[in-house]
């Protein structure tokens, strides 16, 4: 979720609640695009889980884990530019690759005997693409507003 970002130059976000980019009544400039969120967040979040799963399932797992840590708001900006740069590259090695890598697991059921899950879908290469540049997309606005990050799990 955004966080206001500590530094001076930033001090006009005074008033907004925790977890929004606006104050209440104004119009959420998320809304547009439709971040998938959680049950607990706001309409200025994103749901992270999603792309991160993604990238942990496409092999990208510092990444994945980065996508669980805080960030300043230069820091989110560069979070993105990684993202966007990963997405594409995958995209170009798997370019000419018939059977595209799958995504990640999803409508899963707890196996107990194995301690772990049974996934009985996958989101394909492509959405699981989308996914992570979805994700860029969010942290590079949320970055370009002046606002951090703040992951929690």
């Amino acid at each position: 979720m955004p966080r206001p970002c500590k530094k001076k130059a930033h001090a006009h976000r005074k008033r907004i609640p925790r977890g929004l980019t606006h104050k209440i009544g104004e119009a959420c400039l998320f809304e547009v695009e439709d971040f998938p969120k959680g049950i607990l967040t706001t309409c200025c979040s994103l749901r992270g889980k999603i792309a991160a799963r993604e990238l942990e399932a496409l092999g990208e797992t510092d990444l994945s884990n980065a996508m669980y840590s805080d960030m300043t708001c230069e820091e989110a900006a560069i979070f993105s530019a990684r993202l966007r740069a990963t997405a594409d590259l995958l995209e170009f090695r798997n370019k000419d690759i018939a059977k595209k890598p799958r995504g990640a697991g999803w409508d899963g059921t707890l196996n107990a005997e194995k301690n772990g899950w049974d996934w009985t879908a996958y989101s394909t290469f492509e959405e699981a693409l989308a996914s992570i540049r979805q994700a860029a997309r969010w942290y590079e606005a949320v970055g370009r507003l002046g606002f951090g990050v703040h992951a929690w799990s």
